[in-house]
């Protein structure tokens, strides 16, 4: 099965409203709350697919509870309680996080005693997302060390700190274009070329997801390019993480990569137009899989 593991999770709350200005009063006309976080999200999508998950993170003990009766999941009660994640969606989308609610003291190790225990049966790992105060900048890296040690495929789709520490584990990271010029240090003329000079650096495959642009992809000294399909509105929020469900499942399967890519940008599509975070249209799914084309890009670092 495919772990998905969320470190800083969120109740997601989502406003439905015809539009949105600043200093005034607004009357929701729907409100959809349910339980998040980026790792949530992935299992969920793969769960809806029908692919074998099961969702480990850190939480308090009445969201374990709660999403243990939704997803096959286990979430140790480490944290104080749960952020909050707002979306606004109007004529735009906007989004409103919480700070992370502080992690127990040894909250880390007995999340790494869980996940080594669960590696016996998975097929692929994803860490996905933040980090919650109080967990070390390194826990992930421990992860994928641990996961590289079974023989099983981790992504590691994170930024900032943790992001930085991940270069070099040789895990598949998933960096956008801001987090891309960060790790580089300069911002890149042609995100190809960066992308190269980045999965160099790394050792592993490097995923730049792109948003509605698509993404690049390098591995093994060779790159893609996959074009995001046109004319899909919705609600964003949720697309890169069915990206990275995709993603998961392609490693899982021993996919091809240009199929595992293709794959990751038409669940990334269908997430836009599904109404909320951790679903996907299968209608759109299955139209824009058919239309996705995935070109080989001839850059070096």
């Amino acid at each position: 099965m495919i772990i998905t593991i969320t470190l800083n999770p969120a109740i997601d709350v989502t406003y439905r409203l015809p539009r949105l200005t600043v200093g005034e009063v607004h009357r929701v006309a729907e409100v959809i709350t349910r339980l998040g976080g980026k790792g949530v999200n992935v299992a969920r999508v793969l769960h809806q697919l029908g692919e074998p998950t099961h969702a480990v993170g850190l939480a308090d003990e009445d969201f374990a509870e709660a999403l243990r009766r939704e997803l096959p999941s286990t979430f140790l009660p480490e944290l104080e309680d749960v952020r909050r994640a707002l979306v606004v969606v109007a004529e735009s989308t906007t989004s409103l996080w919480e700070p992370g609610r502080q992690a127990a003291p040894g909250a880390d190790q007995r999340l790494l005693d869980l996940v080594e225990a669960r590696l016996a049966a998975a097929t692929a790992v994803a860490v996905s997302g933040s980090l919650a105060p109080g967990v070390p900048v390194d826990l992930p890296v421990r992860i994928a060390r641990l996961a590289a040690a079974a023989g099983v495929p981790v992504i590691l789709d994170l930024d900032d700190a943790a992001l930085a520490a991940a270069v070099g584990t040789g895990a598949v990271l998933t960096p956008n274009e801001d987090e891309i010029a960060r790790l580089l240090g300069h911002a890149p003329d042609d995100p190809a070329v960066a992308v190269a000079e980045l999965a160099a650096r790394h050792g592993g495959p490097v995923v730049l997801t792109r948003g509605r642009r698509g993404l690049i992809a390098c591995v093994d000294g060779q790159c893609w390019a996959v074009r995001a399909p046109d004319g899909i509105a919705g609600n964003p929020t949720g697309a890169g993480d069915a990206a990275a469900a995709g993603l998961a499942r392609g490693l899982a399967h021993g996919r091809p990569w240009p199929e595992t890519l293709r794959d990751a940008a038409a669940l990334g599509a269908a997430a836009v137009a599904a109404p909320i975070a951790g679903e996907i249209d299968a209608g759109t799914y299955a139209s824009v899989l058919a239309a996705i084309e995935v070109e080989r890009v001839d850059k070096e670092a």
